[in-house]
């Protein structure tokens, strides 16, 4: 069986546009067969005035309709709607009449299109200075939908800023998002080995908040494990776990077997987290899941100025000159923060202060 996107423009936003066209060819790489939606001769819409959206709607509608007619959706495995504005409107009141199994990728839509959506099926772009949508109501209706959501401040309805670099970059990490959705990546598709050689799917954790780091046990760092222990007893019971991989690629400091790297860490520290079997985080070797939450966050510098930090920073420059420029792992004890819908919220260097993580858990908690 095939599978099947569709893409949805939006009135003056052609699927020749940046973000649908990157979308379109994401999905043809994912091995989906790719129908893109034109709309000819679209009315005048102005915004807030309501009869020019109403007729704006009705024109997307019908000519949506002629589009799919006679495209057989049980005959796909799987089918993903791609809209854009008011194209998000026709798409969802499309799947609505039809009673179709569709997943969504919604750009910038419209007030209107969540009295169609059918609720947690799909993900949002949106930008805060949208001036065709507003800002809390949008949020609220993605509340109310149980919608996924990439929120990018300052963005307008195209989602973007004005600022030409900015905007590159904010096309590239919104790909990549799609890329994801389209692939059906998340934390929660990836397995980990554990450290006796049996497989744990991440998919066990969803709807915790989650704390997964690199660690070594010969490590500057490696006290780290003590205060982070800490915080685990502190806020497990509220749905709280931390995912430990040791990983021996920065000085041969985790050089111990799986055994005797846990052995040392329940013994001197007394861990009781989740430890698993060592891997390696950077290079074509590195693990799919630090090769995604790399991705999700990226390196945003050491945030530190005190003297470790500054003797850290020499350390990394001589391995890695261009170390600034790249979102590779730095060094041991870097932590990722996952909230329970499986975002990946925030990224912190070995050298940030641990109160800062707990402030951040408590957060998400």
């Amino acid at each position: 069986m095939s599978k099947l996107a569709i893409i949805f423009p939006g009135i003056g936003y052609t699927p020749d546009k940046p973000l649908l066209i990157y979308s379109a060819k994401l999905a043809s790489n994912a091995g989906y067969q790719v129908t893109k939606i034109h709309f000819t001769d679209p009315p005048e819409v102005v915004p807030g005035n309501r009869a020019s959206m109403l007729a704006a709607f009705e024109h997307a509608a019908k000519q949506t309709e002629e589009a799919l007619e006679g495209i057989k959706f049980d005959s796909y495995e799987d089918v993903i709607f791609i809209s854009k504005s008011i194209g998000t409107i026709a798409a969802a009141a499309y799947v609505k009449k039809h009673a179709l199994k569709v997943r969504h990728i919604y750009f910038t839509p419209l007030a209107q299109t969540f009295s169609f959506v059918e609720s947690g099926n799909g993900i949002v772009f949106h930008g805060t200075n949208d001036p065709w949508a507003e800002h809390e109501g949008i949020m609220e209706a993605i509340k109310q939908t149980a919608l996924q959501s990439r929120i990018y401040k300052g963005a307008d309805h195209s989602l973007e800023t004005g600022d030409v670099h900015k905007d590159i970059e904010l096309l590239g990490r919104i790909m990549v998002e799609v890329d994801d959705y389209i692939r059906s990546r998340s934390v929660y598709s990836m397995d980990v080995l554990n450290m006796d050689g049996s497989i744990t799917s991440l998919s066990d954790y969803r709807g915790k908040v989650l704390l997964i780091m690199n660690t070594a046990t010969g490590c500057g760092f490696t006290p780290q494990y003590s205060g982070i222990e800490d915080i685990y007893l502190k806020y497990r019971k509220e749905g709280f776990e931390v995912l430990d991989f040791p990983c021996n690629q920065f000085a041969n400091q985790a050089s111990g077997s799986n055994a005797e790297i846990h052995s040392f860490c329940t013994s001197r520290y007394n861990i009781s987290f989740s430890q698993f079997a060592k891997i390696e985080v950077n290079g074509s070797n590195a693990s799919e899941l630090f090769t995604y939450l790399k991705n999700k966050q990226g390196f945003h510098g050491l945030k530190s100025d005190t003297k470790d930090a500054k003797y850290l920073e020499k350390l990394i420059r001589e391995a890695d000159p261009d170390f600034e420029h790249n979102n590779n792992i730095k060094w041991n004890f870097t932590k990722f923060l996952v909230n329970r819908q499986g975002d990946v919220v925030r990224r912190f260097e070995p050298t940030e202060d641990l109160s800062l993580v707990e402030n951040a858990v408590k957060e998400l908690l």
